[in-house]
């Protein structure tokens, strides 16, 4: 990739989109919203954002915390072992931040972290290649088997001196 001088402006979109920071934000949503209030939430995180570029998504589902979180909310500590978790990738500029921060600070949100990330986008990762082969067709493969190791017989005066070799060692 070739060098642009320090002062140098971005002359095209792509060239835009390559330097706007790419960040990703993963939340934790309180079981009480429920079903039907976490796309409520997420929409309201998604206006915090602007015009930002999402590059990927993950709709909050519902799963059990490893721990039990506990926080003081109203007077009174909550106990938390499970929560809806999703997370938002996006490409914008670093002032964005402040205003998702900013959403973040809700009751309906258990915990949240951002991170700045790369461009890669998930969804379109390569999957495990398959290899196939007509050689085998129609045969189950077995698996390999040995030989038993035959025994062999000891004399008394061998096991004594090898007892005695590990003993004198």
């Amino acid at each position: 990739m070739a060098e642009k001088p320090q002062g140098a402006e971005p002359s095209t979109q792509a060239d835009i989109a390559e330097t706007t920071p790419v960040y990703e934000v993963g939340f934790h949503l309180v079981p009480q919203v429920g079903d039907d209030g976490v796309a409520a939430v997420v929409e309201k995180l998604r206006k915090a954002l602007g015009d930002a570029e999402i590059i990927a998504e993950g709709f909050p589902a519902k799963m059990s915390l490893a721990y039990t979180i506990e926080r003081a909310d109203q007077g009174k500590r909550e106990k938390f072992s499970e929560s809806y978790f999703g997370f938002i990738k996006f490409a914008a500029p670093s002032e964005t931040i402040a205003t998702l921060e900013e959403a973040l600070k809700t009751p309906q949100i258990l915990r949240h972290l951002i991170i700045h990330t790369t461009r890669e986008d998930l969804m379109t990762r390569p999957t495990r290649a398959v290899f196939t082969s007509d050689r085998l067709e129609g045969q189950t493969i077995a698996k390999p088997t040995t030989a038993p190791e035959k025994a062999g017989e000891v004399s008394e005066e061998e096991l004594e001196k090898s007892i005695e070799s590990i003993v004198t060692e």
